[in-house]
């Protein structure tokens, strides 16, 4: 297995702020535009010369398609100094990465994907590295809606934050809930713990004798995934949930696959959070909910039809659950790799924000 030589950075001074600078920016975070690829529901960040690398939450390394070595290349990646509010100046930086074929999954125009785990040569660990910022993450994952100005935009900011949207404040300080991270048979990326899941406060039957579930985080899996023995009282317990006299305006329909479980939506009352439907709690050991409202839980499949967006995991998952992208948008994350700890926002719609309120425009 390739095992890179640590690099020798060069520091120097950035001449002009508005020329990318070569070296540590004395501590400031990074930041980076996120968008949704709507043919393959991954998200891209453009930091291989503006090109796309796909942003992967559980990867443990920078990979590249545009080399060929097959011990490795130093590659330059570029993204943005920010305060938390705004881009301030570009910022250019090497960065150790893996040469391999390009995949028949990858996005339109992307290059590689970018790992974010907490191993030693990701980007998250080589940011903290060269920038002097904390090995910390704040990622706001978007949707593949429209907003008023285009199209739906993310933003992740390497160094953990602030994260400031217009007149709202900095989100990485308005947590709903935090919980430590845990390690889970060597994988690199982010796991917790949850004793259970609950559906509008009823629980969900447990597997036997499982004991705490762990559940994994990954923004290259679209939705969440249910290991089998997890996800048939899952489903028990949301159809029982889903019945009158609480939602009689549940109407199942045919299902769409990769969905089992699913509605139609002319008859489901819209709200900022999403459709009605009842509320999905996962019950973190640390104490808080991670709580998945109709915005995160459906998954509008045609214009009559929206489906419950958790399916059933294929053979060999190990974790009860790995948390799917689409649980994740319009949401804040903080993932603190050196304190180990989780810490994630309520459904920002639901506040009448969405992670596209982030201001790109950079500031003078």
């Amino acid at each position: 297995m390739w095992n890179p030589k640590p690099l020798l950075l060069v520091i120097s001074l950035c001449i002009s702020a508005l020329s990318p600078c070569t070296a540590a920016t004395g501590g400031k975070p990074l930041v980076s535009a996120v968008t949704k690829d709507a043919a393959t529901s991954l998200y891209t960040a453009p930091l291989k010369s503006g090109s796309p690398l796909v942003v992967d939450l559980s990867g443990a390394v920078i990979s590249l398609t545009t080399c060929s070595s097959s011990n490795g290349t130093v590659t330059t990646l570029t993204a943005n100094a920010t305060n938390g509010a705004n881009p301030l100046f570009p910022v250019s930086f090497p960065a150790t990465a893996t040469c391999a074929p390009r995949q028949p999954n990858l996005p339109a125009g992307a290059v590689g994907s970018a790992g974010l785990a907490p191993s030693t040569q990701s980007l998250l660990t080589q940011v903290a590295r060269t920038q002097r910022v904390a090995k910390k993450l704040a990622i706001c994952l978007p949707s593949d809606g429209k907003t008023t100005s285009g199209n739906s935009v993310g933003v992740v900011i390497y160094g953990g934050g602030p994260l400031i949207f217009p007149d709202r404040g900095d989100f990485t300080t308005m947590l709903a809930g935090t919980a430590p991270l845990v390690g889970f048979g060597g994988s690199p990326g982010y796991f917790f713990s949850a004793t259970g899941i609950a559906m509008d406060g009823t629980r969900a039957g447990a597997p036997a004798g499982s004991g705490n579930l762990v559940f994994g985080l990954s923004s290259t899996t679209p939705y969440t995934t249910l290991r089998p023995d997890v996800y048939a009282p899952f489903v028990k317990a949301f159809d029982i949930a889903a019945t009158a006299p609480n939602f009689p305006w549940m109407t199942r329909v045919d299902s769409v696959a990769p969905f089992e479980r699913c509605y139609d939506s002319t008859k489901l009352p819209p709200t900022r959070s999403g459709y009605a439907v009842p509320a999905i709690d996962v019950i973190l050991a640390s104490g808080s909910n991670y709580t998945i409202t109709g915005g995160n839980s459906m998954v509008q499949v045609n214009s009559n039809t929206a489906c419950l967006g958790f399916v059933q995991a294929a053979s060999g998952q190990t974790a009860a659950a790995v948390l799917g992208g689409f649980q994740m948008e319009n949401r804040l994350l903080v993932l603190d790799a050196e304190k180990r700890t989780f810490g994630f926002t309520t459904f920002l719609n639901g506040v009448g924000l969405s992670c596209s309120n982030f201001n790109f425009t950079l500031a003078v």
